[in-house]
């Protein structure tokens, strides 16, 4: 599967440790997500971010007031399943993903880390690590998708100083909505 003209991790031999899959990942991470991934979201799924978006408090995040808290960008959660909104239950204690091609970077970097440039599997995830195995996954789509997202964090935040500047200088309190308009906007301009 290709996103962008570009393998997109998941597929092949690093789809194994997803195969027995019961979307605990989807059920415990509160997923955070950046601009890039949620204008991707949007136009995958021609959704407004206010349907699958929430804000939660964040220490570096957006502010809808001058001197309110900071927020940032989370998928919603499903209150019945507790997942993902997106995750789609397929069968009793079987779960993927429904917006597979669309994805958040975190998502299609899952279960993997950067650390001194290689790649490795986070010894945090639910599923536990010894369900992942580097040798039979593609590690180099992972470092550069991997690089990818760090580039995609720095985007973010570049975005949040800026929103926070324009809200901080207007003296007015915006709303979710107005933030979500002005990230969907690809100029940067709101």
């Amino acid at each position: 599967m290709a996103r962008g003209g570009r393998q997109v991790n998941g597929s092949g031999v690093n789809v194994a440790g997803c195969a027995g899959c019961t979307g605990d990942c989807c059920r415990k991470y509160k997923v955070g997500v950046t601009t890039g991934d949620m204008r991707r979201l949007a136009e995958g799924t021609a959704l407004h971010p206010e349907e699958f978006i929430t804000l939660l408090e964040d220490d570096s995040g957006f502010r809808l007031e001058p001197d309110g808290p900071t927020l940032d960008l989370y998928l919603v959660r499903r209150k019945e399943t507790g997942g993902c909104g997106f995750l789609m239950e397929i069968a009793l204690g079987k779960a993927r993903c429904g917006v597979y091609a669309h994805r958040p970077l975190v998502c299609s970097n899952f279960p993997t880390t950067l650390e001194r440039g290689a790649v490795g599997i986070r010894q945090d995830t639910v599923c536990g690590p010894d369900s992942w195995n580097l040798a039979a996954m593609e590690l180099t789509t992972y470092r550069r998708d991997l690089e990818s997202n760090r580039v995609a964090w720095a985007d973010h935040r570049h975005l949040v100083r800026k929103w926070n500047a324009a809200v901080k200088a207007d003296k007015q309190e915006r709303s979710p909505r107005e933030l979500y308009d002005f990230l969907l906007d690809p100029t940067g301009t709101g």
